[in-house]
């Protein structure tokens, strides 16, 4: 039986995983729109609107002309991944200053956004809300995979993709008895040109394949889109082939 048709919007759908999960959930007979600093390259004009989203001004002004236009929205997948140009400092030498920006680019405007997110669905009676952490997330960073690489796990990525995952918990139960779900998708790393070195390291600490493709979270996103999940909430997924056992 297929699915029935969602309005779906995507905050950061235009980067490596929002175009894959973009493209599959149109290929899905949703109506799919996005918003991002970048165009979609599988959607129109109209539905893949320019923003950048850490301008929290400018997103709730874009984010209300679009409900203006299609009056509701299904589900909403927070996608979007902000930082400042001192990410990735070393512990050692991470400013307050940076810390502070950083927590309220990766954490804060998840916040914001959920709250908008929530204030619509409450408004119209119904919604599904999915949010993105991470391994980093679940489980400390393996800093051996790092070496002889100029490659980093900054600590405000980790304690902020950790308070996503509570996020989560925390917004399911607000929204007890209001027809709102709130799940979590916790993806592994992904295949993006990463040193040899480091690739090979994180094989080892996986069960089979080790980095993941962007098309390899199309299943557990269909899923949590669906009425199938329709019970599940307040849950955090991790796709990380078997990374964080």
């Amino acid at each position: 039986m297929k699915n029935k048709s969602k309005n779906i919007l995507i905050l950061g759908g235009s980067g490596r995983i929002g175009s894959e999960i973009a493209k599959n959930l149109l290929l899905q007979g949703h109506q799919i729109y996005v918003i991002d600093k970048i165009k979609n390259k599988y959607l129109s004009n109209d539905r893949s609107i320019l923003c950048n989203i850490s301008n929290m001004n400018n997103f709730d002004r874009k984010f209300n002309l679009l409900l203006k236009k299609i009056k509701f929205v299904d589900v909403i997948i927070n996608l979007s991944y902000l930082k400042n140009k001192s990410w990735g400092t070393n512990f050692l030498k991470l400013k307050s200053k940076d810390l502070k920006e950083n927590l309220f680019l990766q954490l804060g405007t998840n916040i914001m956004i959920s709250q908008k997110s929530i204030n619509h669905f409450i408004k119209q009676g119904h919604g599904n809300l999915i949010l993105f952490s991470s391994i980093q997330g679940v489980s400390a960073p393996k800093f051996s995979h790092y070496s002889n690489t100029n490659m980093s796990s900054p600590i405000e990525y980790s304690a902020a993709k950790a308070g996503i995952i509570n996020m989560t918990k925390y917004l399911a139960k607000f929204c007890k008895e209001k027809k709102i779900r709130v799940n979590c998708i916790s993806p592994g790393g992904i295949l993006d040109s990463q040193p040899l070195s480091f690739v090979r390291k994180y094989r080892d600490s996986c069960m089979s394949k080790g980095l993941l493709s962007s098309d390899d979270l199309n299943g557990v996103v269909e899923f949590l889109v669906s009425d199938k999940s329709k019970f599940m909430n307040g849950q955090n997924l991790i796709i990380d082939d078997g990374w964080t056992l």
